[in-house]
């Protein structure tokens, strides 16, 4: 089964900048290859974004772009960030149930840009 367009691999710190900035609530999953949780959470993900074409996923090779991951201080994986209009709107670290990942998209793709900044500068 061919990937949907909105699931993007990212290969750079420039194409990961670029794609956080959209309008559109970003699901940003970092991960790698040898990490057993990864291979569950994948899936579930790619499932979502699969049935939520508003949304994109990025995917982040942890081992790959590891600047990505220090940056970001990944300590665990898998590690999930959601940003809108290039904000942090929430994270996730492990697997989470399908419910309470719809729960969070739910929560943040609805929210106007305006809101969004109010969010961060609150917190």
């Amino acid at each position: 089964m061919p990937e949907a367009e909105n699931i993007i691999e990212i290969t750079s710190k420039e194409q990961f900048e670029e794609a956080i900035q959209s309008e559109s609530l970003t699901i940003v999953d970092f991960w790698a290859v040898w990490c057993g949780p990864c291979r569950v959470l994948k899936p579930l993900l790619h499932k979502i974004a699969g049935e939520h074409p508003e949304i994109q996923l990025l995917t982040v090779d942890v081992d790959a772009n590891w600047n990505l991951a220090a940056e970001y201080d990944i300590n665990s994986i898998p590690a999930v960030f959601m940003f809108k209009c290039g904000e942090m709107v929430d994270s996730f670290v492990w697997v989470l149930p399908e419910n309470e990942i719809l729960e969070k998209i739910q929560k943040f793709n609805s929210t106007p840009e305006d809101e969004i900044i109010e969010y961060k500068q609150a917190a």
